[in-house]
């Protein structure tokens, strides 16, 4: 399991690009085929964003990289403070955690 703490302005786009690999060979990760779901949740457990493959704010750029891209006009909608991300992916039948963690949401400034 991964820990990720990341932070992000809620007056830009979020974009980040992850790179996964398998634990027990080295190899990235093959997600051709998958299904990738990341949420970001407040402490409540209110679901925020629910950025997925499926949605298109996730895209998978090659083997074991993809890349998540949440529009300003979705993180305007984020408060500044701290929510809880995860991500998933589905495959063949499976399920598997990528990640959990901390998402820190910073007031942006600047608006055009």
């Amino acid at each position: 399991m991964i820990t990720l703490s990341s932070a992000a302005a809620n007056n830009a786009d979020w974009k980040t690009q992850f790179q996964f690999n398998d634990a027990d060979t080295g190899d990235l990760i093959d997600f051709t085929g998958a299904s990738i779901e990341i949420d970001v949740k407040d402490f409540e457990g209110c679901r925020r964003i629910q950025a997925s493959t499926s949605n298109g704010l996730i895209t998978i750029q090659s083997t074991g990289i993809f890349e998540l891209d949440v529009p300003a006009s979705t993180m305007s909608c984020l408060c500044p403070g701290s929510y809880q991300i995860g991500g998933v992916y589905s495959l063949n039948g499976d399920t598997i955690s990528l990640f959990t963690g901390s998402l820190s949401i910073v007031s942006g400034v600047a608006r055009l």
